[in-house]
């Protein structure tokens, strides 16, 4: 799942001499495992040392839960046998395609029928090894497996006609999750943990490489519902609030079988990045480089818009944004473009085209900055609307809030 710079060939047997054409590729489910393998068994370039790797993916080095046999990663066989193409998974984890079921599809598709056998392939019950406590222990995985899109990519190693590279694409996720039940205060909640579908641990916390665990806790008599309806996930170390008492979300185990939460306290106003909660604390600067102070805008509703000029709905938005802010100019409410953009002066050309005569962040898209707005408040899609009262309360989270919406829910005058 993690493409990694290596000049090693795969091992591999009984290919079914009916395929006419195939490449393999490597599945990678556990990147700090296969990050340990490749380095011991000098599969690495040499450049960095293991710690050294394993500090920029993230992870800690613990010899008892690594083994310097296992790769942490599983093959998988791509190919074309007459006019179908074809996939073997190499569910046992031995090496070996001839034992394994061969699984079919069309190719080449139109997109509208791509959209139609995006799920046509089975989910395969998959062989993982891994290591705890310094013994090696095997568990079955899920792997699904998806010919045109929605999901992780795959990659070759070592030296690859770049041809066939592109014409055997392929995407795979891993459908791991977990639900379970938990009381307080004489209310009982749902809770459903996600791994982010892309490995089979569940990690504390994400990074640029591997996404941390997502959180969900509802009311048993409210449904749960997906991120794209503003529900976003909390994560290990994120506090939430139950009538009016703090809890943390203190650990997870490492297969997701149990969530560890601790009550801090009392809190009437606990900050969080939807509805109801404060605005935490953030850092951020104007598209010149000065330091923004939200304190300038006391007493004012608030409307960040975060944005990029990669985004062709937040472009699209652009002529509602401007007669929303001269409507709006010298009332008790600002507008506040949030770019989350790859290069400062390129947002600042097109904002003056544009003539968005109003305040303007920027945030790099290319740094790890967690104390960014667009950090703090999660924001993982564009754009995205936060709307603030005067209070610093957030009232609305959406992909869009129109006029009507503003003046329904707030006393802007």
């Amino acid at each position: 799942m993690f493409a990694m710079p290596t000049t090693y060939p795969l091992i591999y047997t009984n290919v079914p001499k009916d395929i006419d054409e195939y490449v393999v590729r490597r599945l990678i489910l556990c990147l700090e495992q296969y990050l340990w393998y490749s380095h011991i068994n000098n599969k690495q370039d040499g450049s960095y040392s293991l710690e050294e790797i394993m500090k920029f993916y993230g992870f800690q080095t613990d010899a008892s839960q690594l083994s310097d046999t296992l790769s942490g990663s599983i093959l998988i066989l791509i190919g074309t046998r007459g006019n179908k193409r074809v996939i073997i998974i190499d569910s046992d984890n031995d090496g070996d395609f001839g034992n394994e079921k061969i699984f079919e599809y069309e190719y080449p598709l139109t997109f509208e029928e791509q959209i139609e056998t995006r799920y046509s392939l089975p989910v395969v019950s998959t062989l993982f090894q891994y290591v705890e406590n310094g013994q090696i222990r095997k568990r079955k995985i899920n792997i699904r497996p998806f010919p045109y899109g929605s999901g992780t990519t795959m990659h070759f190693e070592g030296v690859i006609n770049p041809e066939i590279q592109e014409k055997y694409q392929l995407f795979f996720n891993i459908p791991e999750h977990r639900k379970g039940k938990m009381r307080v205060n004489g209310v009982d909640f749902d809770v459903f943990v996600s791994n982010g579908f892309e490995t089979v641990k569940y990690y504390m916390r994400g990074n640029d490489f591997q996404l941390g665990t997502s959180v969900f806790i509802n009311p048993k008599s409210t449904p749960i519902l997906p991120e794209s309806s503003s529900n976003i996930p909390l994560g290990i170390g994120d506090i939430f609030n139950i009538a009016g008492h703090d809890y943390l979300i203190d650990s997870i185990s490492r297969w997701g079988d149990q969530l560890f939460i601790r009550h801090i306290g009392k809190n009437e106003r606990t900050t969080g990045f939807t509805e109801d909660f404060y605005l935490p604390n953030f850092t951020a600067k104007y598209l010149d480089g000065t330091a923004f102070d939200l304190e300038k805008y006391s007493g004012k509703y608030v409307l960040f818009n975060f944005w990029a000029t990669w985004c062709g709905p937040c472009i699209a938005k652009i002529p509602d944004l401007k007669k929303l802010n001269s409507e709006l100019s010298g009332k008790n409410f600002v507008l506040i473009n949030v770019a989350f953009d790859r290069c400062s002066e390129a947002v600042a050309n097109f904002v003056a085209e544009q003539n968005m005569d109003w305040p303007q962040i920027f945030v790099n898209q290319r740094g790890r900055d967690e104390n960014s707005l667009v950090s703090r408040l999660r924001v993982t899609g564009f754009p995205t609307m936060i709307l603030i009262s005067p209070e610093r309360k957030i009232i609305n989270r959406g992909w869009d809030i129109g006029r009507e919406e503003l003046y329904r829910l707030t006393t802007i005058q």
